[in-house]
């Protein structure tokens, strides 16, 4: 009697990881190699698949002297597959940010659309072991910032205009960020790898501190503590494919629309200073230094010409004080600021000339 085949009725992807973890966990039969070797060659699609796998199961391989990715690792290995079906889904379409975690995700839980429901508050997701899948969604208006605690003691900090979905399960920690920016302490726990995704990519830890931010056209990860792995979400099939990426600590990972995605270090204590209510720019255009402040500010502020979008600013500025903002950016720059009817504030050049300089936390507060 011809024996099943073992991936019968999965994706690609699915029967890709499954692939992978068999052959690093058990070893093949002869009957297993050849249904592998049957399965690889039916389809490109098939091949595709597998190398994307193996290569985030690399990532974990190259790290064993990291406890983050050995635990990652080793919860993959540990998960026994059902007897009628092993289904990795989490990996889903496109291979998540680890194997480890795939072993563990149910299908249909990452990467999911629809509105969630509507949100108990945080003391209620705080006080419930499981949450099912989108039953919790947090968020913040423009100059809120909120720290909410999840039901696994992961804690997590709202920036100004965000919002974060929960898909809870037994077996899954995996969050969504649909906007904004936040900041993760994630709560360890080596059975359930931390997921959170974001624009078409997912970041995956264990006991982490690390930060997600999203912008129109671009997303990014800042690592605090521990270690993380940055891969393509399941439901982003229409982006590149970049290989897993492993941060450190001090690392930034930036994806724009249309760049290749980058890794480079960055100041954490600059880049997280929104928590105390401050922004730190560095030589930064005007007109990037005008959005950044609107973020907190239910008035905008506008730069009204391009060549004083192009004059650069540094200094440490209070979040949530359009006006306050405005007047030091006058003081510093050869500009004038005017008043809207709607309240909103603009910046135009002046004829002045006066070089610029840079403000201090002393500047801001006083």
């Amino acid at each position: 009697m011809a024996r099943t085949n073992p991936t019968l009725g999965m994706t690609a992807d699915e029967a890709a990881v499954y692939w992978v973890l068999r052959r690093d966990r058990d070893g093949l039969s002869a009957a297993d190699q050849a249904a592998f070797a049957a399965w690889l060659d039916a389809s490109e699609a098939h091949a595709s698949a597998f190398r994307k796998a193996n290569g985030v199961w690399d990532v974990f391989e190259e790290s064993d002297a990291d406890p983050h990715l050995t635990a990652l690792r080793q919860a993959a290995l540990a998960t026994p597959a059902p007897r009628r079906r092993w289904i990795p889904a989490a990996v889903g379409a496109g291979v998540a940010a680890s194997l480890a975690a795939a072993a563990l995700l149910l299908p249909g839980q990452l990467g999911q659309t629809g509105n969630p429901a509507r949100a108990p508050t945080a003391d209620a997701v705080a006080e419930t072991d499981v949450q099912p899948a989108a039953a919790a969604r947090f968020a913040t208006v423009k100059g809120e910032r909120r720290t909410v605690s999840l039901p696994d003691g992961t804690r997590v900090t709202l920036n100004t205009d965000t919002a974060i979905a929960l898909a809870y399960t037994p077996g899954t920690r995996h969050v969504r960020l649909l906007r904004g920016q936040a900041l993760f302490e994630v709560a360890k726990d080596a059975a359930r790898p931390f997921s959170v995704e974001a624009a078409g990519r997912r970041v995956t830890a264990l006991g982490t501190v690390f930060e997600v931010r999203l912008d129109p056209g671009r997303m990014k990860v800042v690592l605090v503590e521990g270690r993380v792995v940055v891969d393509r979400a399941a439901a982003a099939s229409e982006l590149p494919d970049p290989a897993p990426t492993l941060l450190k600590p001090g690392q930034a990972l930036v994806a724009e629309l249309g760049v290749p995605q980058r890794v480079a270090p960055v100041d954490v204590g600059s880049e997280l200073m929104w928590r105390e209510g401050y922004v730190s720019l560095e030589d930064t255009p005007l007109a990037a230094a005008v959005a950044e402040m609107s973020r907190y500010t239910a008035a905008p502020i506008r730069v009204l010409d391009d060549e004083t979008g192009r004059l650069r600013v540094s200094g440490v500025f209070r979040t949530g004080d359009a006006d306050r903002f405005a007047g030091l950016v006058r003081e510093l720059l050869p500009v004038r600021v005017e008043r809207f009817a709607d309240g909103s504030l603009g910046i135009a050049r002046t004829a002045d000339t006066t070089s610029t300089k840079k403000t201090s936390p002393a500047d801001v507060e006083n």
